[in-house]
């Protein structure tokens, strides 16, 4: 009996002792490579959020294009047939972003627009809205309508 009790006594002092220098550099090695691992993912998570983003501008601006070529009439000559893509160089349109009260620009983007013509009575749009992201170079977005003239049925 009394040997069961020191068994229980020792057994308790070494329960009381803690962790060891090697436990806790384990457990500090697998914090630290979890935290690694969130900080990527929130990385990741902000790069996509920004080229989301540009995407939706480019959509935003190719939309209030093709929307000012549905408003012009049909012998307007904004809409009259292009030999390729207009203007040559596209058109410069900056998104900008406040920043301690200074506008910044955010993100550059270069409109063009190509018209064809169908036949007498209908006309192809097409938009095209480009930029460059970092790693990801040459971005589009394109919208493709018809237009058709309704005066001539």
């Amino acid at each position: 009996m009394v040997e069961l009790m020191r068994r229980a006594r020792r057994q308790r002092r070494r329960g009381e002792r803690g962790f060891t220098l090697v436990e806790v550099m384990v457990a500090l090695g697998i914090l630290a490579t979890g935290l690694l691992a969130v900080a990527a993912a929130q990385l990741y998570a902000m790069r996509g959020g920004r080229s989301g983003r540009h995407t939706t501008d480019a959509a935003e601006i190719a939309q209030t294009q093709v929307e000012s070529f549905q408003r012009m009439a049909w012998t307007d000559a904004g809409l009259a047939a292009t030999a390729g893509w207009v203007p040559a160089g596209g058109q410069q349109v900056d998104r900008t972003v406040a920043t301690t009260g200074v506008p910044v620009i955010e993100q550059s983007y270069t409109l063009q627009w190509r018209i064809t013509n169908v036949n007498a009575f209908l006309k192809s749009i097409d938009v095209r809205v480009q930029w460059n992201e970092d790693n990801r170079p040459n971005r589009a977005y394109t919208v493709t309508t018809m237009r058709h003239n309704d005066s001539q049925s």
